[in-house]
């Protein structure tokens, strides 16, 4: 399982709130079954690496039909072989490491 970070920034919308973006890619996520977490300044999504792709397309291409002018989209993605990863693992280890 991998993770995905991403942060879509709209232009063009004529107003400065970018929940409505947040939103439709949430449902975008759930309507596929994806588990996410939402932090103030990007979302983390954990699944398939060909799934996450396409999910960032998808998320890409729906703020340009839902209202945006111009979409600048950022992504990052973390994968690994040598042992299970998933959002709530990554977390606990550093709440744990925190004590």
């Amino acid at each position: 399982m991998a993770l995905l970070e991403i942060s879509v920034t709209p232009v063009g919308t004529g107003q400065t709130s970018m929940s409505k973006f947040v939103t439709d890619a949430i449902r975008l996520a759930e309507k596929e079954g994806f588990h996410y977490h939402i932090s103030p300044t990007s979302t983390i999504f954990e699944g398939n690496v060909d799934e996450l792709f396409e999910l960032a397309r998808d998320i890409h291409t729906s703020a340009l039909k839902n209202g945006s002018d111009r979409v600048i989209t950022n992504i990052r993605i973390e994968d690994r072989e040598d042992k299970p990863l998933n959002i709530d693992g990554q977390i606990n280890e550093v709440k744990s490491g925190l004590g």
